[in-house]
């Protein structure tokens, strides 16, 4: 692991999400890794500061990471997305709406679920972070928590089980899948709109 030039945390998140059956994601900021097109994931981690051939060996990885959702067993993926990351274009309005037009062509594969926790629902338990939870045919399911300059894996079940309850109620109190799929159609029209709008503003200075 040490040899290939990643940190180890990313190399053991790497194995796990090859060898889970199941992902489920609590994304409070920003689209989950595993449904993010390429400009999105750019500018991302371009926000970091990051050094241009820096950003692009990160984009690569993240891309090869969605392999898990693509391939010819693909693990069965469940997203839980808050209702402002649809609002928050990320990159530019094109790249935000090329983004959730994305998220909806995954949506209809049958191994991946996407609820959006709407702003309705006000304060709720997920709340207190991100979460990706991992669980395997032969092994204790996994949390992994993420931060700035790292993150830290869960598996005793004790410090495990009460993330796997938030997501259960999560999933519970969030949007359908088709109420989910209808939001994110919108915030992408929402987005179009909006680039169209400075295009023709572009096009008037000119």
């Amino acid at each position: 692991m040490g040899n290939t030039g990643l940190p180890l945390q990313l190399v053991a998140l790497l194995d796990f999400e090859r060898r889970a059956t199941k992902i489920t994601d609590v994304a409070l900021g920003l689209v989950p890794g595993l449904l993010q097109v390429p400009d999105y994931t750019r500018a991302v981690i371009g926000a970091g500061g990051l050094r241009d051939k820096d950003v692009e060996s990160r984009v690569a990885l993240r891309l090869g990471r969605q392999t898990v959702l693509t391939g010819k067993d693909p693990v069965s993926f469940h997203a839980l997305i808050d209702e402002s990351v649809l609002h928050r274009p990320v990159g530019s309005y094109s790249i935000m709406a090329d983004q959730l037009r994305h998220i909806e062509r995954m949506a209809l594969r049958p191994h991946i679920t996407v609820q959006v926790i709407p702003f309705s629902l006000g304060a709720h338990v997920g709340l207190n972070g991100s979460q990706l939870i991992m669980e395997f045919q032969r092994q204790r399911t996994m949390v992994h928590l993420e931060h700035r300059r790292g993150g830290v894996f869960l598996d005793d079940p004790n410090d495990a089980s009460p993330f796997v309850e938030t997501v259960a109620r999560l999933a519970e109190a969030a949007l359908s899948p088709a109420e989910s799929a209808s939001l994110v159609a919108a915030c992408a029209a929402t987005m179009e709109e909006r680039d169209e709008a400075d295009q023709d503003v572009a096009e008037v200075q000119l």
